[in-house]
């Protein structure tokens, strides 16, 4: 987890161990199974989630022995100790499908069982970091909730813009309402001088959330 993504990743293990029992784990929206393989290092009997073929592929080729599935239907009846989903709500548009994909979520948790949601404050859009640039897209100050943003990934070789969608706070809380899902806690890491990065706004403005739901 290079520079900025490093921060989102720092504190898991811990807010993990405070909030969930049992090591039944599902990463939903895996992607290339990065936050898949975190979680199994963690100690999780862990199974990836996520639409996107081409990405179940590269986390089946880096993690040969791992779970990795397209859809619900595949997980049967089974449930889990601990939903993650990192980052994929960055990119999802409409409260109302943010909101069902939420239920769905919560509908797969044991009994005591926790979501924890990783993902970009909206003040990751205005602001410079190790790992990223937003100065080229001063109108990200003015996107309102469900509008797209722009951001440039600097430890990366593509340069091209990342195009997300942009939800603030009250967003995500009225989103978790609507799902039937209790706030258990809420975290917003900032970066520390004992970490092993050099910080641009990552020690005042915090890049991301984690949010830690039942």
């Amino acid at each position: 987890f290079p520079g900025t993504y490093w921060l989102a990743f720092r504190d898991l293990p811990e807010i993990i161990a405070e909030h969930v029992q049992g090591n039944r784990a599902l990463d939903f929206g895996c992607g290339a199974g990065r936050s898949t393989r975190f979680l199994k290092s963690l100690g999780f009997d862990t199974t990836g989630i996520d639409v996107s073929a081409s990405m179940l592929e590269q986390a089946r080729l880096a993690d040969a022995g791992g779970t990795y599935i397209a859809d619900w239907a595949e997980l049967g009846e089974k449930k889990f100790d601990l939903i993650l989903a990192a980052f994929p709500f960055d990119n999802i548009p409409g409260a109302g499908y943010r909101a069902s994909l939420l239920r769905q979520m919560g509908q797969r948790l044991s009994d005591g069982g926790r979501v924890i949601l990783l993902g970009s404050a909206a003040e990751i859009y205005w602001h410079e970091w190790v790992s990223f640039t937003t100065k080229d897209f001063p109108e990200n100050c003015d996107a309102k909730s469900g509008e797209t943003v722009h951001i440039i990934m600097t430890d990366v070789a593509d340069s091209r813009p990342v195009v997300d969608v942009i939800w603030f706070d009250e967003d995500y809380k009225r989103s978790f309402e609507a799902a039937g899902l209790e706030l258990v806690a809420d975290y917003h890491p900032l970066g520390r001088d004992s970490d092993p990065f050099e910080w641009v706004s990552e020690t005042s403005v915090a890049p991301w959330f984690v949010y830690v739901l039942k």
